[in-house]
């Protein structure tokens, strides 16, 4: 088998992935980054590409006050002091450093950033940031590229020189170690095993949400995992390193997107990019639909605005899934539940029947989407007095305006079935605040790092979703690691 030395061995050429080659590169170190798919880039072809940072050149010029420890004191308030205090605190100090050195490098932002943005637990202050080509809410069409177009230029350059070499379609089987230190990888290329050397071996392969058995395994009080992820998202890096004992956290603090949509029942795949229903918060879009769960009952005010709320309210229900149940005039009073379909297209797709009905009756409809129809009936009826009296006694939920409330009365009736969804994992790899990955003793294991969703997202936003703390450190901690190795 060939082997070969390294002075840094990078595995997954994701946002961290390349941050760190690319700062590495810079100072000239001898780079290697050893990549699964087909091409760079990882979830970087899939996010919305929001970023949160507190102090920032942008910030300052738009006269908006804020600062590292600003950020930091919000993110554990909105995680309710779940997320770890040490990473996160490493995070937010070097998130603004981070962001001005996108802009540095021709990174364009959108020209309303900063900005407070409510898809999650919103901050305070204005200082969620994205590209111009970067999802901004409203229209939902494609992920955002204006991080991968600003990195891609250089990494490009750094390839070109020989700098940066890149092996594509290799997967990570095992980590070399001697005595306490990481001295190498083994990889799958093609059927054949090849090991490579070297002084750091830093990981940055990414989560675990498209390896159903491995998330089950970690996390089996959760229901059955229905995943957007890319499907190389399947926890290599994690698995390979708890194999020479490191440790393995967070996982229990999972939590989930809401709106995912199975348009293939059993698949465990959805498309947020494709479609989605519009139920993660109530400021974008305001409900016309009442949620039910397995029991036919509603279980949350559908307009409640906090979207923590919302998801820890789902996640109690069976499967955490529900139904959205409205009628026709609702279908077509404004904008449609599923941003990237027509109301014509839900129509086709309820012909199909697998995750979408139509029926002339709620009793109709309960029998084809497997509800009691003797409770459904029982709940539109009292969602329907409810809006009569203008007065909802169950959850709350304002019915005094006419235009965005509508009684569940004119057939066809509808049900959609969503589902709380996984693009990232909260269980990832314990590391200390230099990023060196930890064994089950807390120690720290020599040459080994991790940097990105690897760590684990409650590391950086405990069991909470905190916007930009994914992505943000994912690209701050490997833009470190380059520049410190």
């Amino acid at each position: 088998m060939k082997t070969t030395q390294y002075q840094i061995i990078i595995v997954g050429a994701g946002s961290a992935g390349m941050c760190c080659a690319i700062r590495a590169a810079e100072r000239g170190l001898h780079v290697l980054v050893i990549e699964k798919d087909t091409f760079v880039g990882g979830t970087l072809h899939l996010t919305a590409g929001h970023l949160s940072a507190g102090g920032t050149r942008r910030q300052k010029f738009k006269d908006i006050e804020d600062s590292p420890q600003n950020h930091y004191d919000e993110v554990m308030k909105i995680s309710q002091h779940t997320a770890n205090p040490e990473i996160v605190k490493l995070a937010t100090e070097l998130a603004p450093k981070t962001v001005d050195w996108l802009e540095d490098n021709g990174f364009k932002f959108a020209t309303e950033t900063p900005a407070i943005i409510y898809g999650h637990a919103p901050y305070t202050t204005p200082r969620t940031y994205w590209g111009n080509q970067d999802y901004a809410g409203g229209r939902i069409a494609t992920a955002g590229i204006t991080i991968f177009n600003t990195l891609k230029p250089i990494w490009d350059k750094f390839v070109e020189e020989g700098k940066i070499k890149i092996l594509l379609e290799h997967k990570l089987t095992n980590l070399l170690k001697i005595d306490n230190r990481v001295v190498g990888v083994k990889v799958l290329h093609q059927g054949n095993e090849q090991i490579f050397h070297g002084l750091n071996i830093v990981l940055t392969t990414g989560g675990y949400a498209s390896n159903p058995d491995f998330f089950k395994k970690v996390t089996p009080e959760h229901p059955r995992l229905i995943s957007t992820a890319r499907e190389t998202s399947t926890g290599d890096g994690i698995i390979a390193a708890q194999a020479i004992g490191a440790k393995f956290q967070g996982a229990e603090m999972h939590n989930s997107t809401l709106g995912g949509i199975e348009l293939e029942p059993m698949s465990g795949r959805t498309d947020f990019w494709k479609y989605w229903a519009r139920v993660s918060n109530s400021i974008d879009r305001k409900p016309r639909e009442i949620y039910v769960n397995e029991q036919a009952e509603r279980f949350i005010n559908e307009d409640e605005s906090n979207p923590d709320v919302r998801e820890k309210l789902v996640h109690k229900q069976t499967g955490r899934r529900f139904w959205l149940i409205f009628d026709e005039i609702a279908l077509m009073a404004g904008a449609s539940i599923i941003p990237q379909w027509t109301q014509e297209k839900i129509k086709a797709e309820c012909q199909n029947e697998k995750a979408m009905w139509m029926a002339s009756s709620i009793t109709e409809l309960a029998q084809k989407i497997g509800l009691d129809s003797g409770k459904l009936n029982d709940t539109v009826t009292k969602f329907n007095d409810n809006c009569k009296n203008k007065i909802d006694s169950d959850f709350g939920r304002n019915l005094t305006n006419l235009e965005v409330v509508f009684p569940i009365e004119k057939a066809p009736f509808y049900a959609i079935l969503t589902y709380a969804y996984s693009l990232i994992t909260f269980g990832g790899l314990a590391t200390n605040n230099k990023l060196q990955i930890l064994n089950e003793d807390n120690l720290p294991i020599e040459g080994l790092y991790a940097a990105g969703e690897i760590m684990g997202v409650s590391s950086t936003s405990g069991n909470a979703f905190c916007g930009g703390m994914v992505l943000t450190p994912a690209l701050s901690f490997g833009k470190y690691l380059g520049e410190t190795l």
